[in-house]
C-alpha cells in the first residue's frame, strides 16, 4: 500500500474516531428476566434516544411496532404502527392521541408514560428490540422480561 493510501486510511480512521467521540451515548436499555433480576443484555438506545418492540400480533399474524423514547429516565410510549386491525389494536385515537392512516398503515401517536415496561416472550411473536442495534429476544431464553433504561455504560 502506497504512502497516500496509508495516510487516508489513518486519516478515515482518525475522523471515524473523532465522530463517535463527538456523538453522546443517548443511554442504554438492560434487558432483564423477571422475577429473578438477572441482567441478560444491555443495548445503546437509538441516536434519537429511543428504541422500539416489533412482534406478530397472535391473531392478525401482522407486525406490530412500538415506539418509546427515554423522558428523563423514564420509558414513554411515543407511537403505535400496524397495517390491520386486531384485538388489542386501536381503531379511533384515545385521549391526547392522533390516529392516522397512512396508505394501507394505521400510525397512532401519543405520549404514554410506562411505569415498567415488561413483556412476556413468546417465539411465535417474534419480539424484536429495535435500537442502535437490532435484538432477537426470544434466544435470550426470558419467560418474563423488563426493559429499564440506563446510562452509558461504554460497552455497548
Amino acid at each position: 500500500m502506497s504512502r497516500i493510501a496509508l495516510a487516508g486510511t489513518a486519516l478515515a480512521a482518525v475522523l471515524a474516531a473523532a465522530a463517535r467521540a463527538e456523538t453522546p451515548c443517548p443511554g442504554e436499555l438492560v434487558l432483564l428476566a423477571r422475577p429473578a433480576g438477572v441482567e441478560l443484555a444491555r443495548v445503546a438506545l437509538d441516536p434519537e434516544g429511543g428504541f422500539a418492540l416489533a412482534f406478530r400480533h397472535s391473531v392478525t399474524l401482522r407486525t406490530v411496532v412500538d415506539r418509546y423514547r427515554i423522558e428523563d429516565w423514564k420509558i414513554v410510549q411515543i407511537e403505535q404502527l400496524f397495517d390491520a386491525h386486531g384485538p388489542g389494536l386501536p381503531d379511533a385515537a384515545g385521549p391526547d392521541e392522533a390516529f392516522v392512516r397512512e396508505g394501507d398503515r394505521f400510525r397512532v401517536r401519543m405520549r404514554r408514560p410506562i411505569e415498567r415496561l415488561l413483556m412476556r416472550l413468546d417465539p411465535a411473536a417474534e419480539n424484536r428490540l429495535l435500537a442502535a442495534r437490532p435484538l432477537e429476544l426470544a434466544p435470550l431464553g426470558a419467560g418474563a422480561l423488563e426493559l429499564a433504561p440506563v446510562p452509558c455504560s461504554g460497552d455497548s
